[in-house]
């Protein structure tokens, strides 16, 4: 089944799910950045414990603000391919992704195929 037609329901349903994801992660990252800015002036550490939290939370922050700014990225770009009326063909062979694979990860710009290729060592990244 092809999904290019921005008239599908599939393709709309899946369109606003990343609506709704895309709305999420700016809220999400708007908070973050905000926190960053309130945290610039942290409260005097005390001790080595304190030092190691400190430093494990803000290593675990700035790996949730990447991923999630990978995610947006990603949302982006298949909101683009719904505009233009690529959503649901794999960005490599063409070929109409699988509606599961679509309904599980809906920003993917792969079939199972092209994304098991690109998952292989040594396989540049895009």
């Amino acid at each position: 089944m092809t999904l290019i037609a921005a008239s599908n329901p599939l393709t709309r349903e899946l369109a606003e799910k990343l609506r709704l994801r895309q709305a999420e992660l700016r809220a999400m990252l708007q908070e973050a950045a905000g926190a960053n800015i309130a945290g610039d002036n942290p409260p005097e550490v005390l001790d080595f414990k304190d030092v190691a939290a400190e430093e494990t939370r803000a290593v675990v922050d700035e790996a949730a603000y990447a991923h999630a700014t990978d995610e947006l990225s990603r949302i982006v770009l298949a909101l683009r391919r719904v505009e233009d009326g690529t959503y649901g063909l794999c960005e490599d062979c063409g070929e109409a992704i699988d509606e599961r694979r679509l309904r599980a990860l809906p920003a993917t710009p792969f079939c199972t195929a092209c994304q098991t290729i690109h998952e292989r060592p040594g396989t540049p990244r895009r």
